[in-house]
């Protein structure tokens, strides 16, 4: 009688633990949507702030052609505007599967493409005057606010793996197929330096 209790008594408490433990796997988890949800609200507004600047640049008295030294107006522009349309896509993709790692890796690139293009188009020796300062401003100003939301995500993503990889969690996670979630990491102003040449080979698609 008494070894039946204490084995009720363990199966009880090893029920109670079970749910709990996969409370907090399902609340980690939603977390990392949540935090990405935020973020891709932010990130949504950098093809905003494109479509404004290439209008202004195409009704611009000097339209594609503000460059100093030589005219790549039209193929530099059609690159960000497609950047831009490639970044959509990747966050609508991972809006779906936020915790997807490839996912990450395509949103990591189509937004680190992204940067790369709008900052070669207002580099001081490319097409800086066809960009209005109201949208450069524009531009900065996301980021600032993106930074943060960034580092929320990571931190969600962080907390979520740690969670899943902790044992006696890790068995549970496994049954349930609770699968780890990949960080995001990119640098939506990135530094051309004095000494790079504005020319083509700028768009090569930046190495994560």
């Amino acid at each position: 009688m008494f070894s039946s209790e204490w084995f009720w008594l363990f199966l009880a408490l090893l029920i109670f633990w079970a749910l709990g433990a996969h409370n907090r796997l399902v609340r980690l988890r939603a977390q990392v949507s949540q935090r990405f949800f935020a973020l891709e609200a932010l990130l949504l507004k950098y093809p905003d702030v494109v479509s404004q600047a290439v209008t202004a640049a195409a009704i611009a008295p000097l339209g594609w052609r503000s460059t100093v030294g030589f005219d790549l107006g039209a193929e530099h522009w059609g690159r960000l505007q497609e950047a831009a349309k490639e970044a959509v896509i990747a966050l609508a993709q991972m809006n779906e599967h936020p915790l997807n790692a490839q996912s990450s890796v395509e949103v990591n690139l189509a937004v680190s493409t992204l940067a790369y293009a709008w900052h070669v188009l207002v580099h001081p020796d490319v097409f800086f005057l066809s960009v209005p300062e109201e949208l450069r401003k524009r531009w900065h100003e996301i980021g600032v606010l993106t930074q943060p939301e960034l580092e929320k995500f990571n931190t969600a993503v962080d907390e979520y793996n740690e969670a899943i990889a902790l044992f006696p969690a890790s068995l549970l996670a496994r049954v349930k197929d609770f699968t780890s979630a990949r960080k995001l990491g990119f640098e939506m102003s990135p530094q051309l330096g004095p000494g790079v040449s504005p020319e083509p080979d700028l768009f090569t698609t930046p190495t994560l």
